[in-house]
């Protein structure tokens, strides 16, 4: 009986940690969702301030960056930013760079 019983106790508290770790990863999964959207927003945001302000569409995060107060954290973000047409909206995607 003392070897059933510190069996389930063992069982459970594996169990325990594998819901601690999924919990933990599906918040920095969601967390890191949440930052790419608020990125993604921000650099949309600041392009068509631009269009506003000066009649075309910036021609790379750079002058968002030295214009516009666009932080963009380059270590932990790649951000691609595709300009067709100076007066056509830009295509964003923010990804994020993997540290190994």
């Amino acid at each position: 009986m003392k070897n059933a019983s510190k069996f389930i106790s063992v069982i459970i508290i594996i169990m325990l940690i594998v819901y601690l770790y999924m919990a933990v990863d599906n918040a920095e999964r969601k967390s890191n969702e949440e930052s790419y959207k608020t990125l993604s927003d921000a650099i949309m945001r600041s392009a068509v301030q631009c269009y506003a302000i000066e009649g075309f569409y910036p021609p790379d995060i750079n002058y968002l960056e030295n214009n516009y107060g666009l932080l963009v954290d380059h270590n932990k973000y790649f951000v691609s930013y595709n300009v067709f047409a100076s007066n056509i909206i830009p295509e964003v995607q923010v990804f994020l760079k993997h540290t190994h």
